[in-house]
């Protein structure tokens, strides 16, 4: 096989939907300017889609296998990390703590997908949001999962489904360390829901204009169609680095993720791990299997670019002869969280519920002293490799487990082409997930 991309070639599939948007902004090119804006509004549904149903399906396995009230007991553990930052700054309560906590808060819901947000409210000792359609709990409640999946979405004793569990538990923990309702939410129906934010120490005092109200509900493609709309075309700010926009949202689900398996290695060790990801984590992966396999090269690199522009990584994209290599420094998510760089400071190795993995495990690719959050790419390794005899499953996103072996080093994604011989795969990255590889094709 040959190379069928030259290096600018590799370099425009690259570039972000941004790229695009801002090119189109500067020739006047409206048309395409708009392609681009909705291009980029969906840019992260497919990850956020992975993480609310992992999220929401690791929730309801805990319940399944150690009942309710040690389930609760593992969110409750988990919502104390994940709002520590929160307490912190809600005990400060100066004017810029209070409102970043609130501002930070609503940031997680406003980047969503499907929710829907009414400008803030606020009086004189609350900040009220109102969620016309909650793009997380509450989309589940829309689709019904609960119903139709009770023991991966609940619900349970008191109605409420798996993901919301998590969220309530967050609240418990947050206002449970400051001693007063900081955050409460009231579920509606349909999947909507009224949270409602006190402001502390800042009690009397307005903390949003009216503009910052409407503005901290409103996405960066939101605003720059009203923009456009009124005839503004200064909106090369909001495009700009808005890939990355949506990190609030994507690094809280990623180090919730975390604590999860956190959770279940003290439950049950990396075999009860490895269990976890086979079944909440895999199903989710393979279904996705038939639309990859459908691509052609060029558009499977092109939404593999897309994916990782979209997951918070910075990365190089280069050609072989049988596939394409993603070398990403760092990762968006593993990477940013063995290098302690998630938003808010949320995540670091060794902190409470932030453990490394002693031991080798298939699930850890056979490493000592291994991030535990990396499992779930091991995982995705062995849903693709233990299939690679069957050529209708697509190996298109392919981990190096060994290559990010400390915080400063990349990561390697390896997406192979439609006509690559499989018997060539690295045999390492079978053995790295305890598969055996395929027998050579030609001896």
């Amino acid at each position: 096989m040959a190379r069928d991309f030259t290096d600018p070639q590799l370099q425009q599939i690259a570039r972000p939907p941004e790229a695009l948007a801002l090119t189109a902004l500067q020739q006047g090119d409206t048309d395409t300017l708009h392609r681009a804006l909705d291009e980029m509004a969906a840019g992260h549904a497919g990850l956020d889609a992975l993480s609310l149903h992992a999220l929401a399906r690791k929730a309801g396995k805990l319940h399944q296998d150690f009942g309710e009230d040690r389930a609760r007991e593992a969110l409750e553990r988990i919502g104390r990390q994940l709002m520590a930052t929160w307490v912190a700054q809600w005990q400060a309560g100066g004017v810029d703590d209070v409102r970043g906590a609130i501002a930070d808060l609503v940031a997680i819901f406003r980047h969503q997908v499907g929710a829907d947000l009414a400008p803030l409210e606020e009086d004189g000792t609350h900040v009220t949001l109102h969620l016309r359609a909650c793009g997380s709990g509450g989309r589940i409640d829309r689709q019904r999962l609960a119903e139709r999946h009770p023991q991966a979405y609940g619900p349970w004793r008191d109605g409420v489904n798996s993901f919301c569990q998590g969220c309530q538990a967050q609240q418990r923990a947050l206002n449970g360390a400051l001693g007063f309702d900081a955050w409460t939410a009231d579920k509606q129906p349909g999947g909507a829901c009224v949270l409602r934010f006190h402001k502390g120490a800042q009690a009397g005092r307005v903390l949003f204009s009216d503009a910052e109200r409407l503005a901290l509900t409103r996405t960066r493609v939101d605003q720059a169609r009203d923009r456009l709309a009124q005839g503004d075309t200064a909106i090369e700010s909001l495009l700009d680095g808005q890939r990355k926009e949506w990190m609030p949202w994507h690094d809280f689900g990623v180090v919730w993720l975390a604590h999860f398996y956190a959770i279940a290695l003290e439950l049950g060790g990396p075999d009860y791990l490895d269990e976890l990801l086979a079944q909440t984590y895999e199903p989710a992966f393979v279904a996705g299997f038939p639309r990859y396999a459908a691509l052609d090269d060029e558009a499977l690199v092109r939404e593999i670019a897309r994916t990782w522009n979209y997951h918070c990584a910075d990365f190089h994209l280069h050609e072989e002869d049988d596939r394409f290599v993603f070398t990403l420094d760092p990762c968006g998510s593993g990477g940013r969280l063995l290098r302690a760089q998630m938003w808010r400071g949320l995540f670091r190795y060794g902190a409470p519920l932030s453990p490394r993995m002693p031991e080798a495990h298939p699930i850890n690719f056979l490493r000592r002293d291994a991030p535990t959050y990396c499992t779930h790419c091991a995982a995705s390794n062995r849903a693709q490799l233990g299939r690679a005899s069957d050529p209708a499953v697509p190996l298109f996103f392919v981990i190096d487990g060994h290559a990010q072996r400390a915080p400063g080093m990349p990561c390697r994604t390896f997406v192979y082409k439609r006509q690559a011989d499989r018997s060539r795969v690295d045999p390492a990255l079978f053995h790295q997930v305890g598969l055996p590889a395929p027998a050579a094709s030609h001896p």
